[in-house]
């Protein structure tokens, strides 16, 4: 299976590979802006020592333009340490200071073949010892970057090279030259080793902020899993106390209303009695049955095995059949029930599950709507070519901060302004929600406090059968 690339096209390695390019190009960088720092002092005194035998301006010219070269290598690297984009420019910085680095050494060794003198041997033991020390200095400071040891090695090995070959007499030169080649392949190896441990450094340093990186997503990944895990904690203590409650509550009134008949408590005369606790107990009845058939909906829905049947579904046909359903307790409560649909609208869509959500939201509506208020119905063109299925109310509204919970399981918002005595299971919404999203549409909630709640559920136009949209009204 080949590694997935990065946004810029590079594979996983790729981007490991360039990312220890330029820490190595950081690292060589550190350890020679470190080092060179001091050597202009070391120029200005071999300038003065070599103009006791060589005169003044030859020395300091050298000394002069060698200070220039390595006050600009030490610029270039301190302006690279300091790039904070230098990762994205590593091949134009290791050109840029492989030059520097390179013009700098060249300077420095040029002392050897600029103040040669034949017959001098302690002034050319000096020069031999100079250009040495440079190449093993070269060599230590610059390893952990191939490109840079390279370029800043090859000026001193050639001055090296020089020296012996150019001005000993034969054969001594290709002695001397030898011995100087060993030399120069025994810092290349020193080099080399030096190369490998920052290397190794490196990649330790690699893995470890890689495992650093793990451990902090797993801590991240751990604590939103044991968040999860608490909240289905919470969920289910809140479930178990909902639950316990509004089963206790209707199965306390069969039993005890069941019991006032069976052991007929009010005597065998009291039949108008009975009657009535007979009406209390089919009520309880209803109730529990369809507090459990909205759980068993809720659950369906949420394991994923509800399953809508397609069919071709009269919007204002529904809505009519939704208001009937509901209009027994808005009448109870004076409410005045309004359908707002300007022309026909035929959705594709479960029948069932569409008649549900206009009755839950119409439910909650009533439910929540004081005494002689309105509750409107309303269809309407949605976003892109859908359709829009509304329920205003003018009722008690619901809190800003709590407009999310109530699409929640068992949501059910604080009214403190409440002035009807009846209160939901806080199953409706979240059975609206799952419903309409199995049609791919989206559930919208707009509340004021005190003046009333609107609940929309959008269609998309995809459901919409064509030549059927709605329009609005004229």
């Amino acid at each position: 299976m080949n590694p997935v690339p990065d946004a810029d096209g590079r594979s996983p390695a790729a981007e490991q590979a360039a990312d220890l390019d330029v820490r190595r190009l950081e690292t060589a960088a550190r350890y020679l802006h470190t080092n060179l720092l001091p050597l202009p002092l070391i120029v200005v005194g071999l300038a003065l020592l070599l103009a006791q035998s060589h005169g003044a301006p030859g020395p300091i010219a050298w000394g002069l333009t060698t200070v220039v070269t390595w006050s600009v290598t030490i610029a270039t690297l301190y302006n690279f340490l300091h790039d904070e984009r230098r990762a994205e420019r590593t091949v134009r910085w290791t050109i840029a200071i492989c030059v520097a680095v390179f013009v700098s050494s060249a300077a420095f060794a040029s002392v050897s073949a600029l103040f040669w003198i034949d017959g001098d041997r302690l002034n050319n033991v000096l020069l031999y010892v100079l250009v040495a020390a440079g190449l093993a200095g070269a060599g230590a400071q610059s390893a952990p970057s191939l490109p840079v040891v390279v370029t800043n090695m090859t000026p001193y090995a050639l001055v090296f090279l020089y020296l012996s070959l150019g001005h000993e007499a034969y054969p001594a030169n290709v002695g001397f030259a030898f011995l100087q080649l060993c030399y120069i392949v025994l810092v290349a190896l020193t080099a080399k080793a030096v190369w490998q441990l920052a290397d190794e450094m490196l990649r330790l340093r690699n893995d470890k902020r890689d495992l650093i990186d793990k451990l902090r997503r797993s801590l991240v990944d751990t604590t939103a899993a044991q968040w999860k895990a608490e909240a289905a904690n919470r969920a289910k203590s809140e479930f178990l106390a909902n639950m316990s409650h509004e089963l206790r509550t209707p199965l306390n009134a069969v039993l005890g209303f069941s019991e006032i008949i069976r052991d007929r408590t009010f005597g065998d005369a009291a039949l108008d009695r009975y009657a009535e606790y007979g009406e209390h107990i089919h009520f309880s009845g209803r109730h529990l049955l369809g507090l459990i058939g909205d759980i068993l909906d809720l659950s369906k829905i949420e394991a994923g095995k509800r399953e809508i049947e397609e069919t071709n579904v009269d919007l204002v046909a529904q809505a009519k059949d939704a208001l009937c359903f509901v209009e027994p307790q808005a009448a109870r409560k004076e409410l005045d029930l309004r359908l707002d649909a300007p022309s026909p609208a035929t959705v594709r869509a479960d029948e069932r599950a569409l008649r549900q959500i206009m009755v839950n939201l119409l439910s909650n509506a009533v439910k929540f709507t004081q005494q002689g208020g309105t509750v409107t119905l309303r269809l309407s063109p949605g976003v892109g070519g859908g359709v829009a299925i509304a329920v205003a109310d003018t009722g008690i509204g619901i809190k800003p901060e709590e407009l999310g919970k109530v699409l929640e399981r068992f949501g059910q918002a604080r009214h403190d302004i409440a002035t009807t005595q009846e209160s939901g299971t806080g199953l409706g919404l979240p059975i609206v929600k799952g419903l309409t999203e199995l049609h791919g549409g989206t559930v919208m909630i707009e509340s004021t406090l005190g003046k009333g709640t609107t609940v929309t559920v959008e269609l998309p136009a995809s459901r919409v059968v064509p030549g059927s949209a709605v329009t609005d009204a004229a």
